[in-house]
């Protein structure tokens, strides 16, 4: 009793000091990784290995970097395949990501707006059916799919990640493009009516432009699954023609005769454009995400 009393005169709130310890704590446990990969790809591989580790480089260095993107053979670190072709598995990369989202964009809005503005026979089961698709694991189709892209020739390609990525992320982002349309006033498509706007250019006219935060948070969420997916990429492709970064870091990872700076770096390269789509539309893709799931 007089501990609570002595904690409310000087203003002590006991419950927002825990909150805070407790989001730090969260926070430290969720960046520290992250944070020591940063700091191990500024590292010679002599300090990266040292014991005991250190959070501050006594010899920073940016070789690493220039390793993945000079000549090969430049500063005497290249040699491994895998840095060698980096340069073509982040094109791979940026490619399958590019067009997945570009595909759960338009595809997404095709299947959204009916969905939300339209009533026809057996749409209330549709997307509770989308939904429950995303419930099955990857790994469980993983083989009947393999067969399927084998029969249809295309394994080791692009093109194979690009359907398989499509498939899994359309449904979340037809979730999330349909809670956006039903938000938007009917006033709007009254007026488009009135001005005899059928229902494709009301589409593109009215309802694309007010929901560009919802478009901008589909097209990240798809680029971003597709960018960081290892499973059916290791499965799907073999070459360096079809290989993704995730692929490629992974090899790198298992290479016994790579620097682990060297690693690191490559962990680095490989998040830091999904990163920094993120902190470029974070306003819209939060505010798209929050729509997505307060009004459905």
């Amino acid at each position: 009793m007089m501990r609570n009393m002595h904690a409310a005169r000087f203003g002590l709130p006991w419950k927002s000091i825990l909150t805070y310890i407790f989001a730090i704590v969260t926070l430290f446990y969720i960046l520290a990784p992250f944070a020591w990969l940063v700091i191990t790809s500024f590292m010679n591989d002599a300090e990266a290995l040292s014991v005991p580790p250190h959070w501050i480089p006594q010899q920073p260095t940016l070789d690493n970097y220039r390793s993945y993107l000079a000549p090969q053979g430049s500063f005497g670190l290249r040699g491994a395949g895998a840095i060698d072709n980096m340069q073509y598995f982040f094109r791979n990369s940026v490619i399958v990501a590019l067009c997945v989202a570009v595909l759960n964009v338009v595809f997404g809005t095709m299947a959204a707006y009916p969905l939300a503005r339209m009533d026809f026979r057996g749409s209330g089961l549709l997307m509770p059916i989308y939904l429950a698709s995303r419930m099955i694991p990857g790994i469980a189709i993983i083989i009947p799919l393999f067969l399927v892209i084998k029969q249809l020739h295309l394994l080791d390609s692009m093109l194979s990640l690009v359907i398989t990525y499509t498939g899994f992320t359309l449904p979340f982002s037809i979730w999330i493009l349909r809670s956006y349309f039903v938000s938007v006033p009917r006033d709007l498509e009254d007026a488009a009516r009135v001005d005899r706007c059928n229902r494709f250019n009301m589409m593109i006219r009215i309802f694309l432009p007010v929901v560009a935060p919802a478009l901008v948070a589909t097209a990240m969420f798809a680029f971003v699954a597709s960018w960081g997916e290892f499973l059916y990429a290791v499965i799907f492709t073999s070459t360096t023609a079809s290989k993704t970064i995730t692929v490629a870091v992974a090899q790198l990872a298992t290479d016994i005769m790579i620097k682990k700076s060297l690693v690191a770096t490559g962990g680095v390269l490989a998040v830091i454009i999904p990163i920094c789509l993120a902190l470029i539309f974070q306003r819209m893709l939060v505010q798209g995400i929050a729509s997505g799931s307060v009004k459905g």
